[in-house]
């Protein structure tokens, strides 16, 4: 595989797991009866209530998977 095949891999793997990422967090946006909680010992929080739009928290510039993921495309956008 050749360097420009391996990035257009990555470029459109990037868009399809951002999309359906999107769209798996919309739900709990749009749904109260889902709820996404991150708890450490005794405290619980509830994700949408601290995010100002949680469904786009990973996929923005500097955001979840910009910050957290081991993993680093070779073509960001």
């Amino acid at each position: 595989m050749t360097k420009s095949q391996k990035s257009e891999i990555e470029k459109y793997t990037k868009e399809v797991l951002e999309g359906a990422l999107f769209d798996f967090l919309k739900i709990f946006e749009e749904h109260e009866a889902f709820k996404i909680k991150f708890q450490n010992e005794n405290t619980q929080v509830e994700l949408v209530e601290i995010s100002e739009m949680l469904k786009a928290e990973p996929i923005v510039e500097n955001g979840w998977i910009n910050r957290f993921s081991a993993f680093k495309f070779s073509d960001t956008k």
